[in-house]
């Protein structure tokens, strides 16, 4: 079948062209002058077979077209609304397509539909924005993939908002680094909740020990993140945590305990409303009963001021301004002093608080130990 013959057809032919003939039209009409008589009696010959109805046909003529610039937008826009083995190409890589075009398209279309545009090299904001506020699962995790794609924040929220109780969701949100503090740390705290009938939990934990396993977990998940924020993240960070009611003592004596100095000094300025340089300066220089002072108004119990005071003065001996964290060693000989100084007699340390102390300390050597295998490049088995 040639041009000439396509363009004769009227609406009662059915003729199906070949496919290999109908890959050829397509890319005469690309290697063609546009606005010469060829391209146009080519892109004639290519609205017709839009008709055709064979997908083959259609399917070569949208692989052949669906890169190309030069396309007659009409014939891809047609292509874009057909069935998903012909759209699909065009749908993924055709630059004719608006965003705005590309945006009706994912609303209205199947997961494949969805997936193709998600895949999208270089997927504007906008169009990222559509995918997370009403993409499927599996288009949502696309984009997520889709390392070229423009990604707000914001997208971002609006996916751990509606995929929050989706572990492989959050896990490929987590590898994000657009991700804010406070929203990553909504993840995982849905991911430590999960493990409360993880098997391996429930057959390694006592069962009278869970809670306190899984407070530790949320309080580890905290200082993990607070090791990598940036000091304008991690004021947000406090903010949050104490808007949760998340700022417990325990909280900041385990981070004394692992160094997390930054922390500390952000989560008390913040408690004791006091702006973060003025309280490290404080910190580092003031008495011991202005310190207390300072505690108190944070609102930390009296029970556990002997300890934060003792630490403070550690901190203090090991020159520390409370501006970086101690390393692992440092902090382990931090917590061992702290923990012989809390049980001297003398001192009339809460029990409590001493029983906190001790399992810090037991982290700590674990964390210090963990290391030290990983630097050495020893291998070692769980017994």
């Amino acid at each position: 079948m040639t041009v000439h013959d396509i363009l004769q057809l009227n609406n009662e032919d059915e003729c199906t062209l070949d496919i290999r003939a109908a890959r050829e039209f397509a890319q005469h009409c690309l290697a063609a002058e546009p606005g010469s008589r060829d391209w146009s009696s080519m892109v004639a010959a290519l609205t017709i077979l839009l008709d055709d109805p064979s997908r083959g046909v259609r399917k070569a003529i949208a692989k052949v077209l669906a890169g190309s610039p030069h396309a007659p937008g009409h014939v891809v826009r047609c292509l874009a609304g057909d069935v998903d083995e012909v759209a699909v190409p065009v749908l993924k890589f055709s630059p004719i397509l608006s965003d705005a075009e590309l945006v009706d398209l994912f609303a209205e279309g199947s997961d494949a539909v969805q997936c193709a545009i998600a895949e999208r090299v270089g997927l504007p904001a906008s169009v990222c924005a559509a995918v997370c506020e009403v993409g499927s699962e599996i288009a949502c995790r696309t984009l997520l993939r889709n390392s070229s794609a423009q990604v707000l924040q914001s997208s971002l929220l609006r996916l751990a908002q509606r995929f929050e109780h989706r572990p492989d969701i959050c896990d490929a949100l987590l590898k994000t680094r657009d991700l804010p503090l406070p929203t990553r740390y909504e993840l995982l705290m849905r991911l430590a909740e999960s493990l409360d009938d993880h098997p391996l939990v429930l057959e390694r934990v006592p069962e009278h020990q869970r809670d306190t396993f899984l407070i530790d977990a949320e309080d580890k998940v905290v200082l993990r993140l607070a090791l990598e924020a940036s000091e304008e993240d991690l004021t947000d960070f406090v903010e949050h945590l104490r808007v949760r009611g998340k700022l417990t003592t325990r909280l900041l004596l385990r981070a004394v305990c692992c160094g997390r100095l930054r922390f500390f000094a952000a989560a008390l300025a913040n408690l004791g409303q006091v702006p973060l340089p003025r309280l490290r300066s404080l910190l580092i220089a003031v008495r011991r009963s202005a310190l207390q002072a300072m505690l108190r108004k944070a609102g930390l119990p009296i029970r556990a001021h002997q300890a934060f005071l003792l630490a403070i003065d550690i901190a203090r001996q090991a020159d520390a301004d409370f501006t970086y964290d101690l390393a692992l060693d440092e902090a382990r000989m931090l917590t061992e002093t702290l923990l012989a100084e809390m049980q001297d007699g003398a001192l009339g340390a809460d029990e409590d608080v001493t029983a906190f102390l001790r399992r810090f300390a037991i982290d700590v050597a674990r964390l210090e130990a963990r290391l030290l295998l990983k630097n050495s490049g020893l291998l070692t088995t769980a017994a």
